[in-house]
């Protein structure tokens, strides 16, 4: 699939924001399963731009959540806990 910088971009932009790929293909104008395939696909560009996309919302996500979390929001301080046990969990098998 060839996909213009345009299009990878926006596939980056929408993935931040959590849209499904469906809407994703719908919105730069490509067939959806192609897409869908795509981004399955390890080492594509549009896994890639796919990818990013989502980690920068978890990023902001994150940092908002130990944000709360350091000013003493419980269920902040329970999720923060959480993501650290998982972190800790893969060092120990």
């Amino acid at each position: 699939m060839n996909l213009t910088q345009e299009q990878l971009k926006r596939i980056e932009d929408l993935a931040n924001r959590t849209i499904p790929v469906q809407l994703i293909a719908a919105a730069i104008e490509v067939d959806e399963l192609e897409l869908i395939d795509e981004i399955c696909l390890p080492g594509t560009t549009a896994r890639n731009a796919y990818l990013k996309g989502m980690l920068q919302q978890m990023v902001e996500t994150r940092e908002s959540i130990i944000k709360a979390a350091h000013n003493g929001s419980n269920p902040a301080q329970a999720e923060l806990l959480r993501f650290l046990n998982s972190q800790i969990s893969i060092f120990h098998g």
